[in-house]
């Protein structure tokens, strides 16, 4: 294969993130150079063709492209900012996959581009299992021109990317956003399978169960989107009044079961929040303008 086409490749932190896409690399024929804070986590790559860095320094500067994906950024800009004042990272692009705030990604690229790089900042919004696949997204944002100069070869760990625009900063709060609503959902799952279980339903009949929801969620989030974008919140189809008298019962139902009720909780008060302000007779999208600071 063409070096120009499939350029080798570094990656820093091998934990279960980090040493798949390392190992997705290395699948696809990658010349793969990698880098672990505890050494003994690169054996089983150096095993399948990987070749260990003995400094992040080194690592760096054995790719044009250096992946970082460590536990998060924060610790990502520790190593980065150990390495010698002198090092030149010109020609060389970093992707920092690693979780963090939006000040560590201004730090990390700031750090980066003092020393001639190319800052890229990236969130991953899939578990191990899914990079790989086509259907998996990474949000990207950073240079322009190192994100085009490398898509191919990060299309090969999320086949379905999206880069933000320019500014670093502007993918750590959109992939914050995204798993604040993944893991709300998740725990609301959660919480009507404890309650179905109580009731000898099981939790795989329940998941059955569940694509009546999901379904009907999708519809919801495209109908407040369409609302909120035109301001419409006129309550004909159920009023945020209609919604608190429904969650009330279900409230009351988790309640006499034991079950835990924290997202049926959060919803309601949500919801009062609305009424307080005088929108209980508008559509449930309103909750948005009543949520929003």
């Amino acid at each position: 294969m063409s070096a120009l086409i499939k350029p080798s490749v570094s990656v820093l932190g091998l934990g279960a993130m980090g040493g798949t896409l390392a190992r997705t690399l290395l699948k696809a024929g990658f010349d793969v150079t990698v880098w672990n804070r505890n050494p003994e986590r690169a054996t089983a790559l150096v095993h399948e063709g990987a070749r260990q860095a003995p400094s992040a320094g080194e690592a760096i500067q054995s790719s044009p492209l250096t992946i970082i994906c460590m536990i998060d950024k924060a610790a990502a800009l520790s190593v980065l900012q150990a390495l010698p004042s002198a090092l030149s990272l010109s020609g060389k692009t970093l992707v920092n996959m690693s979780t963090g705030t939006v000040d560590d990604v201004t730090l990390s690229a700031e750090w980066a581009t003092r020393r001639d790089g190319r800052y890229i900042d990236a969130g991953i919004m899939c578990y191990p299992k899914e990079i790989g696949l086509t259907t998996t997204t990474i949000l990207y944002s950073g240079d322009i021109d190192a994100y085009h100069a490398h898509s191919q070869t990060l299309k090969l760990l999320a086949g379905n990317p999206k880069f933000l625009g320019a500014d670093p900063t502007a993918c750590t709060p959109a992939y914050l956003a995204l798993y604040a609503f993944y893991f709300g959902a998740f725990a609301a799952w959660l919480e009507g399978a404890v309650l179905a279980s109580t009731a000898g339903v099981s939790a795989d009949a329940f998941k059955t169960l569940s694509p009546i929801m999901t379904d009907m969620l999708v519809e919801g989030i495209n109908t407040a989107a369409e609302r909120i974008t035109a301001s419409n919140y006129s309550g004909e189809q159920a009023s945020v009044d209609v919604h608190v008298a429904g969650q009330e019962v279900v409230l009351d139902a988790l309640v006499r079961a034991k079950a835990p009720h924290a997202s049926t909780d959060a919803y309601l008060t949500y919801c009062r929040q609305a009424q307080t302000a005088g929108m209980g007779d508008l559509d449930i999208a309103v909750l948005f303008k009543a949520m929003h600071p």
